[in-house]
């Protein structure tokens, strides 16, 4: 069964983030390059309740209880297109009910073209859509979208949004060397995000496995030059810190739950399960789980990371 809250976990943009998976694993309509659960082999475009408005409010109830004072934001994100969930403002409402911190939602930003999407999202604190291509050509490269979404759809979209949406938009810059890291690249991302009214940019690389290996992250005198390329932009490139300790339950879930959506390095898996487990134990409970296929090391770089294995189907 998936996981519908998992976390919290270190967020560079949200701090201590509770995240919310509204959609099954790869329910998307993009298939990028760099994403880190993976290829999408099944594009989807329509909008559906995937899962009951009632059960995921009160897992996050019962996650901000368990975690009581250590949760800034609850994300709205996880292991697809969360727009694609078409109980997404209720959920976001059921929660508001008793949530008075920050309510954030991460989104490639593709569905926004349509009201009903756009009425969703504006009870939202944060809205961060990926804004990692200015032209057509970079977008398909880049995000190898269903053939129904265009990068001039989507960038529509994003200013109608703005136009409406009371909140701050944070706008994510995933930059990939040798697509989307030329100079007239980055400047026609730097007129989308004018035209869109970003209040933040922010500027990230491929740090995990990716699901194109080839790809990587530019050269650093191309980041240098994205940063003053994209004014205000903030630099997010370097490796993520924090704890993603499990502060109640079982770690085994915990780390389970997490990698579900986000591969973590060797040294946050062994993070997470010292919470319970010595040194010589926390190797035969990785080994364990490995053999068992809930996780799966692999090599991105120089550094080991533990991702979910691919699930039959997907």
């Amino acid at each position: 069964m998936d996981a519908l809250v998992f976390g919290p976990v270190p967020s560079r943009r949200f701090g201590s983030s509770l995240g919310v998976n509204p959609v099954p694993f790869k329910t998307c309509n993009y298939s990028c390059v760099y994403c880190q659960l993976g290829s999408s082999t099944s594009l989807r475009t329509e909008r559906r309740e995937y899962y009951p408005t009632s059960q995921v409010v009160e897992e996050i109830r019962a996650a901000l209880e368990a975690n009581n004072g250590h949760v800034d934001f609850v994300t709205f994100m996880g292991e697809g297109e969360p727009t694609l969930a078409s109980n997404l403002g209720d959920m976001m409402r059921g929660v508001s009910e008793f949530w008075e911190g920050g309510i954030s939602l991460i989104t490639n930003g593709s569905l926004f073209s349509r009201p009903e999407v756009r009425v969703d999202a504006m009870a939202f604190d944060v809205i961060s859509p990926t804004v990692s291509a200015g032209d057509e050509v970079t977008f398909r490269r880049l995000h190898r979208p269903h053939r129904k979404f265009t990068f001039s759809r989507t960038l529509e979209g994003l200013v109608d949004l703005r136009r409406t949406f009371q909140g701050e938009i944070w706008a994510e810059v995933m930059l990939v060397r040798g697509i989307n890291d030329s100079q007239q690249s980055l400047d026609n991302i730097r007129d989308a995000i004018r035209l869109i009214g970003a209040d933040r940019t922010y500027i990230t690389v491929p740090t995990r496995p990716p699901a194109d290996g080839r790809i990587s992250a530019p050269e650093p005198e191309v980041l240098r030059r994205a940063l003053d390329s994209l004014p205000g932009a903030v630099d997010m490139t370097g490796p993520e810190a924090g704890t993603f300790e499990a502060r109640s339950g079982d770690p085994i879930d915990h780390l389970l739950a997490i990698v579900a959506n986000h591969p973590l390095r060797e040294d946050q898996v062994v993070g997470i399960l010292s919470s319970r487990y010595s040194e010589r134990d926390v190797a035969d409970v990785v080994k364990m789980l490995v053999d068992e296929k809930k996780l799966e090391r692999k090599q991105y770089g120089r550094t080991f990371f533990y991702i979910s294995p691919p699930a039959v189907g997907c």
